[in-house]
């Protein structure tokens, strides 16, 4: 990791690799006050320019440009600095005051979202980075840090996407782009080998069984039935499928179909336990009677290939 400081103000600590400084590392601060034609090539160049084009094209004012505030940068630098030497709350603190006076400045969303992560508040995290992604779409820090969110929220969809943005708008030369190469390879071989799905293909069945999922939560049973067996069309081998598939024929009072799915569920994985106990529960019922939406056991999204890459994919 780069401890040096930034070679022009000497002052912070330089995170960025600056071509007109002979590869040298500069702080945001200087990267923004030096940045010009010349800086061609770098990503951080690179994103200001796309999003300055994407402003202007929107916008009835054609010499609008973002508007880039130095100290603001520095301010957010300095917070997580201190996060860095484990003072948190002090940190913490600073962002939140900043929050409040510039909220619709990406660096300091991201510089909030980037705290709560490194706090463990996953969910928490994304909010923000979301929101510095809407006024900034092609920031690369924060397209990495909300891919790192999801995986260790196990939705390896959005983490996947997440990543994606980060080698669409980042230079191939810059760390960011290459972890983020490296974390897609390695999810794409893990659920290759669990799957046996592209990994395109299992980000689709994500999809698809999210948008199941979000039906069934609003109680559009047979639509959701409808959802659940097109994941099931691309992804024969997933329990969780089977599992809310059996809970949606059993809100409809369709014992026998319940059963059915899960025992196809405990048949994939036998010691699946959201279909053992919500087998039991069916199985108590008269036939056609509903099984009452309360009370039961729910899986929001694929969890088994989530949760072992985890605890193997490189930090």
């Amino acid at each position: 990791m780069n401890n040096s400081k930034c070679v022009i103000c000497l002052k912070v600590k330089g995170k960025r690799l600056c071509k007109l400084q002979e590869r040298s590392f500069v702080c945001p601060r200087c990267c923004a006050e030096i940045r010009n034609t010349d800086c061609s090539g770098c990503s951080h160049y690179v994103q200001a320019a796309k999003h300055s084009f994407e402003k202007m094209k929107k916008s009835k004012f054609k010499d609008f440009m973002p508007i880039i505030d130095p100290e603001i940068d520095d301010a957010v630098d300095k917070a997580l600095a201190m996060v860095e030497r484990g003072n948190i709350e002090a940190g913490e603190k600073s962002l939140i005051d900043l929050i409040k006076i510039h909220p619709n400045i990406h660096i300091v969303q991201y510089g909030m979202g980037t705290v709560l992560a490194m706090k463990g508040n996953y969910a928490e995290s994304i909010v923000h980075f979301d929101k510095s992604l809407q006024i900034f779409p092609y920031f690369v820090e924060a397209w990495f840090n909300r891919g790192n969110s999801y995986k260790n929220l196990f939705n390896v969809g959005e983490a996947i996407k997440s990543f994606q943005k980060v080698i669409e708008f980042g230079a191939p030369q810059d760390e960011f782009v290459k972890t983020a190469k490296e974390l897609i390879d390695y999810m794409g071989q893990s659920i290759l080998n669990d799957t046996g799905l592209s990994l395109d293909l299992y980000v689709k069945s994500m999809d698809d069984f999210n948008k199941a999922f979000q039906t069934m939560q609003k109680k559009e049973y047979e639509k959701a039935i409808t959802e659940f067996q097109n994941v099931i069309k691309i992804n024969k081998s997933n329990a969780q499928t089977y599992g809310n598939l059996g809970l949606c024929y059993a809100f409809l009072g369709q014992k026998e179909e319940s059963i059915a799915s899960f025992d196809q569920a405990l048949t994939i994985d036998p010691s699946y336990e959201p279909a053992i106990t919500n087998r039991a529960i069916v199985l108590s019922l008269k036939n056609g009677e509903r099984l009452p939406d309360d009370h039961v056991i729910t899986v929001e999204y694929y969890k088994d290939v989530a949760e072992q890459m985890k605890s193997n994919t490189p930090q």
